[in-house]
């Protein structure tokens, strides 16, 4: 039975003057990246493989799961067209995939989309009406492979945030 988790980027630094693509993560997102990676572990959720955003703050995210869980470099995909990719661009990719844990590190309003479309429920959205906020995971399931994955076909097992942990 496929898994995913679907991860977005930690809290970002917005005073660094840097450009959007490089900005790196804030100390808020340092933290948050450190509680979700022990989430996984706590909840033996080691994702066998990586898609990731070029961006940054994706990637400092993603690479403290990577580094948590030891996965080498054939696991991880850092793509640039993650960076800007829509739902539908991520679910084509998802479609193309073979691990049994796949983990997906990107942005909003894309991710949002891609848990809300995949769940088979409607999700609960946080305390400040959010679904897929800094440094969330959705962990969804499915009965059939990455292929035949169709819109409402996942189970939503949770949603893990870092301020409601």
């Amino acid at each position: 039975m496929p898994e995913l988790l679907v991860m977005r980027h930690a809290k970002s630094a917005w005073d660094t003057g840097a450009a959007d693509h490089q900005r790196p993560l804030a100390p808020r997102g340092e933290r948050d990246r450190v509680t979700m990676a022990r989430w996984l572990v706590a909840n033996d959720l080691r994702p066998d493989r990586v898609l990731c955003s070029s961006a940054v703050r994706a990637r400092e995210t993603a690479q403290h799961v990577i580094d948590t869980f030891g996965l080498g470099p054939a696991a991880v995909e850092f793509e640039d067209s993650f960076y800007q990719a829509g739902f539908r661009q991520w679910l084509g990719r998802i479609r193309d995939e073979q691990a049994h844990r796949l983990l997906v590190c990107g942005h909003n309003p894309a991710l949002d989309m891609l848990v809300e479309s995949l769940a088979s429920t409607e999700p609960a959205l946080s305390a400040t009406g959010k679904l897929m906020t800094t440094a969330a995971i959705a962990h969804l399931r499915f009965e059939q492979p990455w292929p035949n994955i169709t819109l409402g076909s996942g189970e939503l097992v949770t949603i893990a945030r870092p301020r409601e942990l």
